[in-house]
């Protein structure tokens, strides 16, 4: 499939892998842009906690999903910023309350399928790399290249404990150890879109890897493909 502005390269995987930055690097190398596509799941989440709507009313959030306007402007990092009705959010998304009411309606299936047409929208033309859980079993089934990336729930947690802490936060690697799995599990067993590698995906275990070992075998990948 020939696209206007080149590849479309989607990484999935679980949660704690380093999806973000690798995409990120990988991105600003090849000149694409990158987005991250759990910001409009937190989106979505944080504008119904926002003005309080019900989340375990699928019908009320699949209302509000329908209503978020969402545009990107490219950054020199490669990162696509992103803008609900016409605002950016920033921080407001990386509240612990937003990730949970995330990961929870995250499951409707119908919610979900609106933000897949909106994510489709973002990068139908090509030169994006776009990061998730469904990218390219759902979003983008076509997208040229395809990697999975997986760690040990064990050192997912201990990468999780390490950033908090050189960010100056409190953290506890057992109740995080559980909450990485329970997320797991969830995204795994979850009815819509569950999270699984690609049939046609290159999987690629972080566990023993660097990030820049990481980034380079990504690059690899790319240029494999695109060769």
């Amino acid at each position: 499939m020939s696209r206007r502005n080149g590849l479309v390269i989607s990484i999935d995987g679980t949660a704690g892998t380093g999806k973000s930055s690798v995409g990120r690097a990988a991105a600003e190398k090849l000149g694409y842009g990158f987005l991250s596509t759990g910001g409009l799941y937190r989106a979505l989440a944080y504008t119904v906690f926002a003005r309080k709507i019900d989340a375990a009313n699928p019908d009320a959030v699949l209302k509000t999903a329908k209503g978020l306007v969402f545009t990107f402007e490219r950054q020199p990092d490669a990162t696509l910023k992103m803008f609900v009705d016409g605002e950016y959010l920033g921080d407001k998304l990386q509240l612990d309350e937003v990730g949970q009411t995330a990961s929870k309606i995250s499951t409707y299936a119908p919610a979900r399928a609106v933000l897949t047409e909106k994510m489709r929208e973002a990068g139908r033309d090509g030169g994006i790399i776009m990061e998730g859980r469904d990218i390219g079993t759902v979003v983008f089934p076509d997208a040229e290249v395809k990697i999975y990336l997986d760690a040990s729930a064990e050192v997912r947690a201990d990468r999780r404990v390490k950033q908090l802490q050189a960010q100056g936060v409190p953290a506890d690697y057992e109740h995080i150890l559980a909450s990485i799995k329970e997320r797991d599990l969830r995204d795994s067993t979850r009815a819509a879109s569950p999270l699984k590698p690609a049939p046609d995906a290159v999987k690629i275990d972080t566990s023993a890897m660097t990030m820049p070992q990481v980034i380079d075998a990504v690059i690899k990948e790319i240029h494999k493909h695109a060769a």
